[in-house]
Parts: structure tokens; C-alpha cells; sequence
């Protein structure tokens, strides 16, 4: 039997698809991944490409709103700090407007009363970070507050922070006192005002959690439908694809002993025409 030339580079070529395709399969089984290049499929290729930066975006102002919740939660330990700073001030001024006490007495508790004064200042300028101060003043216009990115198309959440410092643009108990019963009733009507300040202000900043908290809900959410499409595409059966692989070897086999006893053959027939 004669076998042409033809059939030969035919069952290469066979050969040589089956590599390829056994390649793929390998890589396909490695990685769990159906597409791994364009040429796998260069239309899914740029759906899962373009799902898999979208999935990103989502995970950036997952990261943002993340330090945001971070920053909050700090605030707002601080202004409860600066909230039990207040009311210890405020004892000590009853106290004193009570009357009763020794002038030592109302010195010693005048000094109290100003070293806590002092500490209300301490806590708002040391509530910071990255160089950043958040209870001095700097977010306190509206429009121009604490901003958040918290998701696309330049969705944001803002909280305004008053400066609660002890000084006249703050909580305006620099100047009070508790020399005097006198000076501590002027200083117990400033001190309910500047508690129930940080009373509204500490509520407003649990609710900017809870709104922030509510909003990370939601793109973890829509980065987890994006996740899951893209794990649909990609999706891979790994016993089919072993499967596959075997009975492709098989073949590659089947298909070299082909070539081999082709090309024998050939020789056989030269070496009957042109005998040396």
C-alpha cells in the first residue's frame, strides 16, 4: 500500500493540534481557569478582563470607606473622652456653686478644673491622622466637612466636626473658672452647652458609622456579583479536562505510530524501486 505524502503531514498536523489543545488543558487545569489569554476566547477574554477591573473599583472604595469607618470610630472615642473630660468639669463646678468649701479647697479644685480644661484641648488636637486634625476646625463648614468616597460616580458621604477645643472658636471654656461660686454657676450653664455640643456630635458620628457600615454592605455586595461572574466564565471541570487530556495523549500516541509506520513504509517502497 502506498501511503502519500499528503497523509503523512496530515497526521503531523493532527499531532501538533492535539499539543496544543493538551496544552491548553494543562494550563486550564493548573491555574482552574477556562480562559487564561485572548486566544483562548478574545470575546470572554475582555468580559472577564473588563468585569475583573470593575471588581477592583469596588474593592478601592471598599479600602476607602474602610479608613473612613476607621477615622470615625477614632472621632468618636475621642469626643467620648472629651464628653467624660466635661462632665468631670462639671461636678467639680457644682461642687463649688454648692458652696460650703475652704478657699484651699476652691483652689485645689480650681486647678483640677483647669488642668481638665486643658486636657479638652489636648484630645481635639491630638484626634488625627496621616496630618490630618479632625477636631480643630478644619471640617467644620458644610460643603467642605470630612469626606468619604464610598462608590461610583462620585458618591461620597461627608460629616462636619465641629472644633472642640477649650477656646473661644471651640467649646469656649478657656476663659471660665471655678474660683469663685460665682465663676463656677457661669461655668456650669457653658458646660451643659458644651456637653450636649458633643452629645449631638458623638450621636452623628454613630450614625456615620452605621450609614458607612450600610454602604460597605453594598459594594461588597456588588463586587461579590461581579466575583461570581467572573467565576462563571472561568468555571472548569476538572475530571472533564483530565479526561480530556488522557484520551488526547492517546491519541498523540495512536497518531506517532502512524507517522512512524508511514514513513516506514515509504522507505520500504524506495528501497524496492531504487535498490542499491
Amino acid at each position: 500500500m502506498t501511503v502519500s505524502f499528503g497523509s503523512i503531514l496530515q497526521a503531523v498536523y493532527n499531532y501538533s493540534r492535539l499539543q496544543s489543545a493538551n496544552d491548553r488543558l494543562t494550563v486550564q487545569l493548573s491555574t482552574g481557569k477556562r480562559i487564561t489569554s485572548p486566544k483562548d476566547d478574545p470575546y470572554l477574554y475582555r468580559r472577564i478582563h473588563a468585569l475583573e477591573v470593575e471588581s477592583a473599583r469596588y474593592e478601592t472604595y471598599l479600602n476607602m470607606i474602610d479608613e473612613g469607618t476607621a477615622v470615625v470610630s477614632h472621632v468618636h472615642d475621642a469626643v467620648g473622652l472629651q464628653l467624660e473630660t466635661l462632665e468631670n468639669m462639671r461636678d467639680i463646678a457644682n461642687k463649688v456653686s454648692a458652696g460650703g468649701l475652704s478657699p484651699s479647697e476652691r483652689s485645689a479644685l480650681n486647678e483640677q478644673y483647669e488642668e481638665l480644661t486643658e486636657q479638652l484641648t489636648r484630645i481635639a488636637e491630638g484626634t488625627g491622622f496621616g496630618g490630618k486634625t479632625y477636631l480643630d476646625g478644619t471640617y467644620s463648614a458644610a460643603g467642605s466637612g470630612f469626606r468619604i468616597a464610598t462608590g461610583p460616580g462620585g458618591e461620597y458621604y461627608e460629616l462636619t466636626l465641629p472644633n472642640t477645643t477649650a477656646g473661644d472658636d471651640g467649646l469656649d471654656l478657656a476663659d471660665t473658672s471655678v474660683s469663685s461660686t460665682g465663676n463656677a454657676n457661669a461655668a456650669v450653664g457653658r458646660l451643659e452647652d458644651a456637653i450636649e455640643t458633643l452629645t449631638g456630635l458623638r450621636e452623628r458620628l454613630g450614625t456615620g458609622e452605621f450609614i458607612l457600615e450600610s454602604r460597605a454592605g453594598l459594594m461588597e455586595s456588588k463586587q461579590r456579583e461581579l466575583d461570581l461572574l467572573v467565576e462563571k466564565y472561568q468555571a472548569v471541570d476538572p475530571l472533564r479536562l483530565a479526561a480530556e487530556l488522557d484520551r488526547n495523549k492517546t491519541l498523540q500516541q495512536y497518531t506517532l505510530a502512524a507517522i512512524g509506520a508511514s514513513l516506514d513504509s515509504r522507505q520500504r517502497l524506495v528501497d524496492y524501486l531504487f535498490p542499491r
